[in-house]
Order: C-alpha cells, then sequence, then structure tokens
C-alpha cells in the first residue's frame, strides 16, 4: 500500500504521515485528531497529558505507563491507529 493511500485512510496529506512517522506533531494531524500541537508532541515525546489521555479513554497515569512501555515508535502506531479507526 502507498504512502499516499495511507495517508489518505488516515485523512492527512503525504507530508502530515510523513511528519508523524518522524515523530513531529504537525497542525493537520493535530486538528484532525482535535488536539492540540503542543499535546500531540508531548504524547509523541513520550509523556501522556489529559487531552491524549481523553481521546484513548486511559487515566494519564495508564497512559504513562504505556507509553513509557511502547516507546516513540508505540506511541505513533497509536496515533495512526486514531486516525484509521475514525
Amino acid at each position: 500500500m502507498s504512502e499516499i493511500i495511507i495517508a489518505m485512510k488516515m485523512g492527512l496529506l503525504s507530508s502530515n504521515l510523513n511528519n508523524l512517522t518522524s515523530g513531529v506533531a504537525d497542525l493537520g494531524t493535530a486538528m484532525k485528531l482535535g488536539v492540540t500541537t503542543s499535546a500531540l508532541q508531548d504524547f509523541l515525546n513520550g509523556k501522556a497529558n489529559i487531552t491524549m489521555s481523553s481521546k484513548l479513554g486511559l487515566l494519564t497515569s495508564d497512559l504513562q505507563l504505556l507509553l513509557d512501555k511502547v516507546g516513540r515508535k508505540g506511541a505513533i502506531g497509536l496515533v495512526i491507529g486514531m486516525l484509521i479507526k475514525n
């Protein structure tokens, strides 16, 4: 599956997907998730916050435990899953 098709399934531009897979939050991805760019960047950097916790339906402390286990690549995967699901 091409990157463009994956981005389209996520409702993003391919440049947004490139940024996301590099661990960089951008406005387009944040808007699609309904969060701020800073909340998304913190999440990608391994720091749980109330915004992303509520999007995932988890307590912030539980999300932090998960992020500690899965790392940056896992956080990116969670975001991709959230976007494809919607």
